[in-house]
């Protein structure tokens, strides 16, 4: 996703703070009511807000609809994240041995992969590319090459890059979100290191 404008920002943070409704918000903005309208529309298409209840007040008018943030929402004002999942994954290292480091990423890649619509049909080169779009949607930039029998699933970055730094092992969530998101046998073959990079070799199930 990319950076919300500041206006958006700020009728995020007013409805996390409790001012949920069209008057409210445009009243703390000291813009007009259409115009936070305008701001609704876009976050709730974006999928950052959801109506969540009618507010009646008992005068003359129109019920007011009230907003709350989703999850997305919630993220989007994070910045705690990456460095959260970067720490998580020196622990993890330091903790447990390459094989439970292993199980540990896989098994958070196949949870990842039950929040997203799987695209697990079409023929290898298909469901190829619908890894590298993934990776697109997830903050990567990735493209695909083909030989016979398989694909390979090249990063020009990797989008867990803060985390893979400190534990290699992370870019096993990625190739068990790929796996069972297009329901294909990956490889992790990625680039480790200062600037890490994804590349995963996809072959049939």
């Amino acid at each position: 996703m990319s950076a919300l404008p500041a206006s958006r920002r700020a009728v995020l943070d007013l409805i996390r703070r409790g001012e949920r409704t069209v008057n409210t918000l445009a009243a703390q903005l000291r813009i007009s009511d259409n115009a936070v309208r305008v701001h609704l529309v876009a976050l709730e298409r974006d999928g950052l807000i959801k109506r969540v209840g009618i507010v009646r007040s008992g005068m003359v008018g129109q019920p007011a609809a009230e907003y709350d943030l989703t999850p997305s929402g919630e993220l989007a004002l994070s910045s705690a994240y990456p460095a959260a999942l970067a720490a998580l994954a020196s622990a993890i290292g330091d903790r447990l041995d390459p094989r439970a480091r292993r199980a540990l990423f896989l098994e958070a890649g196949r949870r990842l992969a039950e929040t997203i619509r799987p695209e697990d049909s079409g023929t290898l080169q298909e469901r190829a590319a619908s890894c590298a779009a993934l990776i697109d949607t997830l903050g990567g930039s990735a493209t695909v090459t083909q030989t016979k029998g398989s694909a390979t699933v090249i990063g020009a970055s990797c989008p867990l890059a803060a985390a893979v730094r400190n534990e290699p092992a992370t870019c096993f969530l990625i190739e068990a979100l790929l796996e069972k998101h297009a329901g294909v046998q990956a490889e992790q073959l990625c680039t480790h290191g200062d600037r890490p990079a994804c590349r995963f070799r996809v072959t049939p199930s």
